[in-house]
């Protein structure tokens, strides 16, 4: 597990510490909800949380997984992971989306093609695969 520390509204910084594992079953359904609505963003700043009232430092932990996956999506679209966290707690404060199972499992991988003084050639990916196969041939998969 890896030890980091996440930026939250007051309100919303309880539930993630009694809550997190919890929470974060619903750290792919929040990526791919993210990743289709916004697409990847270059040249410009970091978005970060803009909820009003106060904000809590909250020290939390991640498999590696889950920190590569928060991370990469993160950085693409040029939100910090504190704004991903916030979106997956605002998701799960829904009752009805706690009911919904999320079919999908998440595989992130980085190539370095070449790394080094001259150029820097990294190539990041991160696929979701469907947990039930049977329903989803590999040739016809929902993405």
């Amino acid at each position: 597990m890896l030890a980091t520390s996440v930026s939250l509204p007051v309100n919303t910084a309880i539930s993630w510490k009694r809550q997190q594992r919890a929470i974060m079953k619903f750290a792919v359904r929040i990526l791919r909800l993210t990743m289709r609505q916004k697409p990847p963003r270059r040249g410009v700043k970091r978005m970060y949380n803009h909820a009003e009232g106060g904000y809590e430092i909250v020290t939390t932990r991640f498999t590696e997984a889950e920190y590569d996956a928060l991370h990469f999506a993160a950085a693409t679209m040029r939100v910090s992971v504190s704004w991903l966290v916030y979106q997956m707690i605002l998701l799960w404060q829904k009752p009805s989306r706690r009911l919904r199972e999320n079919p999908f499992l998440t595989n992130y991988e980085a190539f370095v093609s070449n790394w080094g003084q001259n150029s820097g050639i990294l190539t990041e990916t991160l696929f979701f695969w469907p947990k039930n196969w049977r329903h989803h041939p590999p040739d016809r998969l929902p993405f």
